[in-house]
């Protein structure tokens, strides 16, 4: 049901509202200054009006009882799987990518999107009474409900989404109480078949794993973006050099620099400090976000918090591990920071999955 009463106000978690506020100043910020030229305040004031839509939606998800949204999910899940379908159809091509469908004078990513809709049918599958004791069977389950989206997602081709699914799994099991050793077999499956998965990789990324090993492997080609990241990050020192000192940022030394590469212009801008800063928010919305999870009273409630924070915990950590060179390049946007619609919407939403089960507390 669609309402809003005094007693769900009274239990919002505001400091999870103000810390998301933070971090999406910082990203206008950031997007206004990185070109020298006007495409800046294009860019900020797409992004401004992204936010406002995902706004829109983190007060209607947080409105609705994350009950109601975990029934519904099988429905959220099939619409799901058929826009990762339509990619395929009515999809765009860019850089050798079919992963947008154009919405009139918009684009909209359902491999992004899809990730709200995965979250909860992992819940429904969980907390399911033929899923319990959660157990062999309840993998089972799951597995079949990550694999068909999984290979989707990886046909458009959109590794980088797809390896997202895995943690945000792995988060859900461990909350659902499954056995450390039924996890750690999983895991000793999962390097098992390393070796043929490297035989399906496409060319192209084989070769980031490569430039991962070995970063000045092909310097002016693949390992291009991560070097300039790098020095990009390296130069903003401890205080940063300012808007206008940001060269590597503001010259378009850096590719891609207002979506995936959006902390190296940032680290560039505002240094040691202004990372800090920014870290610091993304903390704060974790921790936020699991002690919601650790006080929900029943365990639909804390599978929701957990499945919804490590969402915004994997892709956060995944994106900065990628700038910086810890981990290879696989193409996921930071939260709220990088420049895209769909990511914004699905962030938000995350939030507001966060509310619902906060402001439900008494319930």
């Amino acid at each position: 049901m669609f309402y809003i009463d005094r007693r769900l106000l009274e239990n919002v978690d505001w400091l999870l509202l103000a810390t998301a506020c933070g971090v999406l100043f910082l990203s206008a910020l950031t997007l206004a200054n990185v070109s020298v030229s006007r495409a800046g305040s294009g860019l900020v004031l797409r992004q401004l009006l992204w936010a406002g839509v995902g706004a829109v939606m983190l007060v209607v998800v947080a409105s609705f009882d994350y009950r109601n949204l975990v029934r519904a999910a099988p429905a959220l899940y099939l619409l799901g799987l058929v826009g990762l379908a339509a990619v395929f159809v009515l999809g765009r091509s860019v850089s050798g990518a079919r992963r947008w469908i154009p919405v009139g004078p918009l684009t909209v990513q359902p491999s992004e999107l899809f990730k709200f809709a995965f979250v909860l049918m992992v819940v429904w599958v969980l907390t399911s009474r033929w899923a319990q004791p959660v157990g062999k069977a309840a993998l089972a389950l799951v597995a079949a409900v990550l694999a068909v989206p999984f290979v989707l997602i990886v046909k458009q081709p959109d590794l980088g989404t797809a390896l997202v699914l895995l943690p945000v799994l792995v988060f859900l099991l461990v909350g659902a109480g499954v056995r450390v050793r039924l996890l750690g077999g999983l895991a000793l499956a999962g390097v098992a078949v390393m070796p043929f998965v490297w035989l399906v990789l496409k060319d192209y990324q084989r070769e980031r794993l490569l430039v991962y090993m070995d970063p000045y492997r092909d310097p002016l080609g693949t390992a291009y973006n991560v070097i300039q990241a790098k020095i990009a990050i390296g130069s903003g020192q401890l205080l940063g050099k300012g808007v206008a000192g940001a060269t590597q940022s503001r010259l378009a030394f850096l590719p891609e620099r207002h979506t995936d590469f959006i902390f190296a212009v940032f680290a560039e801008m505002w240094g040691f400090v202004g990372c800090l800063v920014l870290i610091v928010c993304y903390a704060v919305l974790i921790t936020r976000g699991f002690e919601i999870a650790a006080t929900a009273r029943e365990p639909l409630g804390r599978l929701v918090a957990v499945g919804a924070t490590a969402l915004l915990a994997a892709q956060t950590l995944i994106n900065l591990g990628m700038v910086t060179g810890l981990l290879p390049i696989v193409g996921i946007p930071l939260p709220m920071m990088s420049y895209g619609g769909s990511s914004m919407m699905v962030s938000m939403m995350a939030l507001g999955l966060l509310l619902s089960v906060r402001m439900r507390q008494f319930a």
